[in-house]
């Protein structure tokens, strides 16, 4: 029972804390991936969270979107995709002063992780949609595909 004091208490006052009550699972998903960017651009906005393919990530990349990595900074620093900014799902608390005010409210914003088995991309979104961001676009293949595909990789801190 003390032990769930002492988390409670501790969750309560890290800067990584969670609020329990914020209804991420309410948030709306569209199970139907983007597959081409002219689908995300000639679109109704779509208020929720969309997933985008290799080609379709490429596309809207190319065309200045916002890119996010969810992974860790060591893995970041290790590689990261061409212009990422770092936001640690796990860390958020550090980033967030920095990276929120980088981020476009109204346009597209598109998050990627560790690969199709990493869900951070889309937990991180999930937050992001809660904070009144609703253009989300998670690359389902993540770092592992790209990095797969010989696309161009940056290493160290930005």
């Amino acid at each position: 029972m003390i032990g769930g004091v002492v988390a409670f208490a501790h969750n309560a006052f890290s800067v990584n804390g969670i609020n329990p009550f914020r209804g991420v699972h309410e948030v709306p998903v569209i199970d139907e991936p983007v597959t081409e960017a002219v689908e995300v651009a000639g679109a109704e906005v779509v208020d929720g969270i969309r997933f985008v393919t290799l080609d379709a990530f490429r596309a809207l990349m190319n065309a200045g979107k916002v890119v996010i990595d969810s992974r860790t900074a060591e893995e970041y620093e290790e590689g990261h995709i061409p212009g990422a900014i770092l936001l640690d799902y796990y860390d958020m608390g550090r980033y967030l002063d920095e990276v929120i005010p980088r981020l476009p409210a109204q346009e597209e914003i598109l998050i990627y992780c560790a690969g199709p088995d990493c869900e951070d991309s889309e937990l991180l979104a999930r937050e992001l949609y809660m904070m009144g961001f609703r253009k989300l676009l998670v690359f389902e293949g993540g770092w592992e595909e790209w990095e797969d595909s010989g696309l161009a990789v940056e290493r160290g801190m930005m």
